[in-house]
């Protein structure tokens, strides 16, 4: 795009020129890139390694990744306990305890069954409410919260209120850190938090009345509450979902064919959860930019497996794992690699406890406790391309005035020393909202670097080109109305002696240096 850009800013320095009765036409040559394009700054990264002259690529990538508030959570709940008279109290006493109280809450979790959670980030919003014509002292405790060792309390001095307008006081306090028992009074049932509510009127107030209409009441509401420590029962509720996405640069692929060497590809499911599970891959599914589509097909695409519960705790917690390979022996992996889809498909299912509650509530689960699903295919960097075309499109937005000095024609001019074993067509694509108006071709191939020699100062096998691409009048004329630009490149691995597409490999230094000057043709106008 720097080319176009630079074609406008030419024609808008010329249009600035004020010279009487004057017209004549200009060439310019000037230099646009001086760049060097490599793979060196990629090795060593997740995707390729460099071994002698040999450059290999890593497809390992994590397509799944589940954790602890992935399968264990609990939704925002609010938990709430009133008092209120069943008779008229008269002559209440400064200082008066009028309740104290215990309630059991039940959780709502469906078939999960929880007796402790550590809290890693979340809060709880306190909410207390007074309707006496004094203040009241309101004590809020959680037996079974606490933070080291200290159990959940909080005390509120709550000013006078009426029935109508009872006094609201609020409070937001951050739980990170606290433990929830949730074994109810005696430790042994599930789901469930006390509350305990405590009720005193002002020390220093007045002697007051309780009637039977007035509601004392608080509301603890628990609010994005997510865990690093899990235990009880994790439930057997099916996880099934089907995840969609796109391999980079793969979705520019319009045209073609390109053959790679042999290569295995490993699947790893992993369970970091202290519980059984059941897994199945139902599907592996790969669609190309032409809408061909190759399923994966092993033995193992479809049935279930089985993993064991992960073992040890905090600092030394082993996964179960179950590792699945895919070779040119039990799969059509060359195929469902070679498709070149950009748009893959997986499908699968992930069950806890598939056998029920067979730990009896002793499933455990910890922050560093995940469930993943690994892919892993390493090969030599090594390929077969025959007319693998690549294209993508650019927004073009340029304008200039053919009655004023403008640019009349253009040319880019490519000097290129190549290092990869490809050749490469080049082809633009000049469109208005979509449609082609003009389509330019280079005047030659940016030649494969077999077609080369062997350079004595870094032994690798170069060949220089020289390419045009000439923009003619009629298309820098129609500038004003073009708004995109296709780039299309289309690459073979050609075998110099027999004109043959053959699989080449990549040398481990391989690059290919740019200079592009552009040659512009002006009418300078008053």
């Amino acid at each position: 795009m720097r080319i176009f850009v630079f074609i406008g800013t030419v024609a808008l320095l010329f249009a600035s020129c004020k010279k009487e009765a004057t017209r004549w036409h200009s060439d310019w040559l000037v230099p646009i890139l001086n760049d060097t394009l490599s793979l060196s700054n990629l090795y060593n990264d997740s995707t390729l390694s460099i071994s002698g002259s040999q450059i290999n690529i890593d497809l390992s990538r994590t397509l799944l990744d589940l954790g602890l508030s992935d399968i264990v959570n609990i939704p925002d709940t609010t938990i709430s306990q009133q008092y209120q008279a069943n008779f008229t109290v008269s002559n209440v006493s400064p200082g008066f305890t009028f309740v104290n109280s215990v309630k059991t809450h039940a959780l709502d979790l469906g078939d999960i069954q929880l007796k402790k959670v550590r809290v890693q980030s979340g809060q709880i919003e306190v909410k207390v409410y007074n309707p006496l014509n004094t203040a009241v002292l309101y004590q809020i405790e959680l037996p079974g919260v606490s933070q080291n060792g200290q159990v959940f309390v909080q005390n509120y001095t709550v000013a006078a209120g009426t029935v109508q307008n009872p006094t609201i006081a609020t409070e937001t306090i951050n739980l990170s850190g606290y433990e929830i028992d949730l074994g109810g009074q005696q430790g042994l049932e599930f789901n469930k938090i006390q509350s305990k509510l405590t009720l005193k009127t002002d020390p220093n107030g007045q002697t007051v009345s309780i009637y039977n209409n007035q509601v004392f009441k608080y509301e603890a509401s628990f609010e994005n509450l997510r865990f690093d420590y899990a235990k009880g029962y994790f439930g057997s509720t099916l996880l099934a979902d089907q995840q969609q996405f796109t391999l980079p640069y793969l979705d520019k692929i319009t045209g073609g064919s390109l053959s790679l060497p042999d290569l295995s590809l490993d699947v790893q499911i992993e369970n970091g959860f202290k519980m059984a599970l059941r897994a199945q891959i139902e599907q592996m599914n790969a669609t190309n930019t032409q809408g061909q589509s190759v399923s994966l097909n092993a033995p193992s695409i479809g049935p279930s497996m089985f993993l064991a519960p992960a073992v040890g705790s905090w600092n030394n917690l082993q996964p179960s794992s179950l590792l699945l390979h895919f070779d040119a022996n039990n799969s059509n992996i060359k195929n469902y690699i070679q498709n070149l889809g950009a748009y893959q498909n997986i499908s699968y299912q992930l069950q806890p406890n598939p056998w029920g509650n067979t730990s009896a509530g002793h499933d455990e689960a910890f922050a560093n406790s995940r469930l993943r699903l690994k892919v892993s295919a390493q090969m030599p960097m090594a390929l077969n391309a025959d007319a693998l075309t690549l294209q993508d499109t650019f927004a073009l937005d340029l304008s200039q005035d053919l009655n004023k000095t403008h640019v009349t024609g253009a040319t880019l001019i490519l000097d290129a020393t190549n290092a990869f074993p490809v050749a490469c067509d080049i082809v633009l694509y000049f469109m208005k909202d979509g449609q082609i108006m003009h389509t330019v071709v280079a005047d030659a191939q940016l030649a494969s670097a077999t077609l080369g020699q062997i350079d004595p100062q870094d032994g690798l096998l170069k060949k220089k080109s020289k390419i045009k691409i000439v923009l003619p009048p009629a298309l820098v004329a129609d500038l004003q109305d073009l708004n995109e630009v296709a780039v299309n490149a289309a690459f073979a691995t050609t075998d110099p002696t027999t004109g043959l597409a053959v699989q080449q490999a990549i040398q481990a230094n391989a690059f290919l240096a740019l200079q592009v000057q552009m040659q512009l043709q002006t009418q300078i106008r008053p």
